[in-house]
């Protein structure tokens, strides 16, 4: 079972702690630490980053780099829930295909990702894929 803990440190600044003992610090608009809206997003990018160099890997390719930029909009009214999500990935490997790289990533965030899997069903994820 998953296990976090977070503790309210002062004003809108928070210590999350992970069941590895991995911390982040959390905040509002005072910029001081991630908003946490943003870290769903730096979850999804690294849920599936892992996904995709583990694909990439079981196809005996060594990926030399993976870079995952997420946009996203968000509604203009509370809760400000995220409407549309792109993710694009660009990576370099001696011998990867760009349809190597766009299965893998399909893969991720349609059958293996938790957190992709943990959005609600009507948020449009979209991605786009570049070898470099």
């Amino acid at each position: 079972m998953a296990q976090v803990e977070l503790t309210w440190i002062e004003r809108q600044r928070y210590l999350a702690v992970d069941s590895g003992g991995h911390s982040a610090v959390f905040s509002g608009k005072d910029d001081v630490g991630v908003k946490p809206s943003e870290a769903l997003l730096m979850a999804l990018a690294g849920c599936s980053a892992h996904d995709v160099v583990e694909i990439i890997g079981k196809r005996k390719l060594s990926l030399d780099k993976l870079t995952v930029t997420v946009t996203a909009e968000q509604a203009e009214k509370a809760p400000w829930a995220f409407l549309r999500i792109h993710l694009r990935y660009a990576a370099s490997a001696a011998g990867l295909e760009l349809d190597q790289l766009n299965r893998a990533i399909d893969l991720s965030l349609n059958k293996y990702c938790s957190v992709r899997a943990s959005l609600a069903p009507e948020v449009d994820v979209s991605f786009e894929a570049v070898v470099e």
